[in-house]
């Protein structure tokens, strides 16, 4: 009966304009945005989510506060340097530039080994008013040089920001420790940050110091948090999934191993994302960099 229900919903939002997928991610992002109003929200990828029928979608928008766009300027079709087509990139900037005119920050990923490339990723971010860095791994496991330069400033709100730490996958260290250390050592506006080192997260304790810059003032940390993607490195995941996948798993995402698509309107992927986001209350982010939001493209 369940199903029947779902595939009726499914055919009648199609008639309506709006995929059923892309209202189950919306509707679970305002779960997690409700459950503590204080925490900063931002997307990753999927800007199609803040559109009503190619129409701005106000009363969604106000549970989120920035937007993070992948491949912005270099990164296209999954190649680190390319660079992304003047049609792929105005198709982003007609999704982007309204949201920052309604005061959402934008922050830009742009996947390029080249320094040569920094001074057009800031020249073409800084004219959008939007934040880029030049990030060289698309596993993000380096610390990326800061395109504006560090300042002194108390960071508050994520519209102070003029730069930020995309860090998501610690693996070039060899323990929590020195994974602590180093971001400890820097003095990034905003850090977006893997909270965890091999299964094991920082404490209250580590993040709250991550949350000053070595030089001493203010700044924010966003906890990276994968929502429409399961992936086999948590804690969450079980040993027979390896085996045999539950239903509500649908297939290994083909460009991302040991990452999988998820129902995420499914009762059982919607508690695991409860838990993991208690986890992340509990030692005290000050956000979520919410990814995987794409995955309602899937199902469409």
């Amino acid at each position: 009966m369940k199903e029947l229900i779902i595939l009726f919903l499914f055919f009648s939002s199609l008639l309506f304009g709006e995929s059923f997928s892309l209202i189950k991610m919306r509707e679970l992002v305002e779960e997690i945005a409700r459950k503590d109003e204080e925490k900063i929200i931002i997307l990753q990828n999927g800007s199609n989510i803040y559109y009503n029928d190619g129409i701005l979608d106000k009363k969604f928008l106000e549970y989120v506060d920035g937007a993070g766009q992948e491949s912005f300027l270099y990164g296209s079709d999954e190649e680190v340097g390319r660079a992304t087509s003047l049609q792929d990139r105005e198709y982003l900037l007609k999704r982007l530039i309204p949201l920052e005119r309604e005061g959402k920050k934008i922050l830009t990923i742009n996947y390029s080994n080249n320094k040569k490339d920094d001074n057009t990723i800031k020249k073409i971010n800084k004219k959008y008013n939007f934040i880029g860095e030049r990030i060289k791994t698309f596993s993000a496991n380096y610390f990326n040089t800061p395109l504006n330069p560090f300042s002194k400033k108390n960071i508050q709100s994520i519209n102070e920001v003029e730069n930020f730490l995309y860090i998501l996958n610690p693996n070039k260290f060899k323990n929590k420790k020195e994974y602590y250390n180093a971001l400890k050592n820097t003095n990034y506006d905003l850090i977006i940050i893997e909270p965890s080192f091999n299964g094991e997260f920082f404490s209250k304790s580590e993040i709250e110091r991550l949350k000053y810059k070595k030089s001493g003032e203010k700044r924010l940390l966003i906890a990276y948090f994968s929502i429409g993607e399961a992936e086999n490195y948590r804690e969450y995941w079980e040993k027979k999934w390896d085996e045999k996948l539950p239903n509500w798993i649908v297939k290994e995402n083909e460009n991302w191993e040991g990452n999988y698509i998820v129902k995420y309107w499914s009762a059982e992927w919607k508690e695991i994302i409860k838990k993991y986001q208690d986890k992340l209350d509990e030692i005290g982010v000050d956000g979520y960099y919410l990814d995987t939001i794409d995955s309602f493209e899937f199902f469409e």
